[in-house]
């Protein structure tokens, strides 16, 4: 997935702290931010939901 790294948009979100520290492990394993990896994982999300979407 292809993200335009100059148009974004800015949201806060709230995670519970069990959540947002899985994130971050995930995200220092991978070598991103946690922004960049909450980004990552959105986009995958979102992949698999039009793949199985498209399954239908």
């Amino acid at each position: 997935m292809t993200i335009d790294r100059y148009k974004s948009k800015r949201v806060t979100v709230n995670f519970p702290d069990a959540l947002y520290e899985k994130i971050a492990l995930a995200a220092e394993r991978e070598t991103r931010t946690v922004s960049q990896q909450i980004v990552h994982l959105c986009g995958e999300a979102f992949e698999t939901r039009e793949k199985r979407e498209e399954g239908k």
